[in-house]
């Protein structure tokens, strides 16, 4: 008697985990099927679009650092007064004559920067714009700029540079 209680029980343990396992396959038929048909009603070009923000996003942070380097770069070349560092920094306007002594000219009568607070960036396409706070000194007094806006535009050789003579203010969307 006590064998057939065994057996009745290791038969019916395999009965449910025979079951157990049918069930678990069709509910996975079931969710990939739900899953595929969500893929077709919704379209591919979803499927793009997704595909397309994420990478962007990736593509946009880093760009986004980049700006934000160079224009640390240059604001630390310029507390230095390294211009000819800085000004490899500065992205000149098509056509321009404007050349490394008009740079440092340009720097003559501009009191001294102490240091700047990058606050944000804003980058669409190959145009950055980066929110700063600056700290500067005249006659031993020290002078707050608030959110002065850097413009950056990247040149052919996809480096992001100041666009020093030209800033202008872009709407980024």
């Amino acid at each position: 008697m006590f064998l057939k209680n065994t057996e009745i029980k290791k038969n019916h343990n395999l009965y449910f985990s025979k079951r157990k396992f049918i069930a678990a396959q069709v509910y996975g038929a079931v969710v990939l099927l739900l899953f595929l048909s969500s893929l077709v009603l919704t379209g591919c070009t979803k499927i793009i679009d997704i595909k397309n923000d994420i990478l962007g996003r990736f593509g946009s942070e880093k760009n986004s650092e980049e700006a934000v380097a160079a224009v640390r770069e240059f604001f630390d070349f310029i507390i230095v007064k390294d211009y000819d560092s800085a000004y490899r920094l500065v992205y000149p306007p098509p056509g321009s004559v404007k050349n490394l002594e008009d740079f440092k000219k340009e720097f003559n009568s501009v009191t001294e920067i102490v240091s700047i607070e990058i606050n944000w960036v804003e980058v669409k396409n190959n145009v950055a714009i980066v929110g700063i706070d600056m700290i500067d000194t005249y006659d031993g007094e020290e002078k707050i700029y608030k959110d002065t806006q850097i413009s950056l535009v990247k040149d052919e050789k996809e480096s992001w540079k100041i666009n020093f003579w030209e800033q202008q203010i872009y709407i980024m969307n």
